[in-house]
């Protein structure tokens, strides 16, 4: 059998695809693939927005009031230090304020004044002649001679003394009065040989001891609080005046 037939023919082309087209874009499908991972994209980066930024901002807050809490704990440190100072510095000053006032006569030690310096005389072989209080000398300190910071703070006690015996005796005398714990000071001291007994002097003195005033004598001595007179009283006393007249 034979075939006879025009097979030389052109090619039969098949038709293009339709892809749609949406702002003058044709959504083929590498276009449609980029336009869905776009769009993916955008809706997790609105998602994140929606759901971390709130978290980001609270952490930032969190951390935020982490520091003020860590400044405020490092000043409230600061101002317990400095409230350690002050009361170390107060105990201090209390320390020393004792250690002062333990260095002046107490009250009762200037009461038996006179039997320590008999007896500091008697042991040392001499002679007391006179031991006189001195008024006029004996007070409050105000004249500023230990110091203006101790004026109305001390006052002072002068007694008179006139010893007479021999002359390493009355030394003695001077150095134990020196060595007292109370704050004593000998004043205007003067000797003169007894011409009758050789090797004697007879030695006057002023001495003179300080003791702390008492917070009651320390209180009397500030003035009284000066009473103010409303001035709505007097302008109604001049009002009345004329009234009465």
């Amino acid at each position: 059998m034979t075939l006879t037939g025009d097979f030389g023919g052109p090619p039969l082309e098949e038709p293009a695809p339709n892809y749609p087209t949406v702002f003058g874009i044709t959504l083929t499908p590498l276009v449609s693939g980029v336009l869905i991972a776009l769009v993916g994209l955008g809706a997790a980066v609105y998602l994140g927005s929606l759901l971390i930024a709130p978290k980001l901002e609270e952490a930032a807050k969190l951390q935020q009031e982490i520091t003020q809490q860590e400044n405020d704990l490092s000043q409230r440190e600061v101002l317990l230090k400095q409230l350690n100072d002050v009361i170390a510095g107060l105990e201090r000053a209390k320390q020393e304020n004792r250690d002062v006032r333990s260095l002046f006569a107490t009250q009762a030690a200037l009461d038996t004044l006179l039997l320590d310096i008999n007896r500091l005389i008697v042991t040392s072989g001499a002679q007391l002649i006179t031991f006189e209080p001195d008024s006029a000398g004996s007070g409050i300190v105000q004249d500023g001679s230990l110091g203006p910071e101790l004026n109305g703070k001390l006052k002072r006690q002068v007694t008179n003394i006139t010893v007479q015996g021999p002359f390493p005796s009355i030394l003695q005398i001077m150095q134990k009065i020196d060595q007292q714990q109370n704050f004593l000071v000998i004043n205007n001291l003067t000797m003169e040989a007894i011409a009758d007994k050789p090797g004697d002097v007879t030695t006057t003195f002023k001495l003179i001891a300080y003791v702390p005033l008492t917070p009651e004598e320390i209180a009397a001595l500030a003035p009284p609080p000066q009473e103010e007179k409303p001035q709505g009283g007097e302008q109604q006393g001049q009002r009345q005046q004329p009234q009465q007249q």
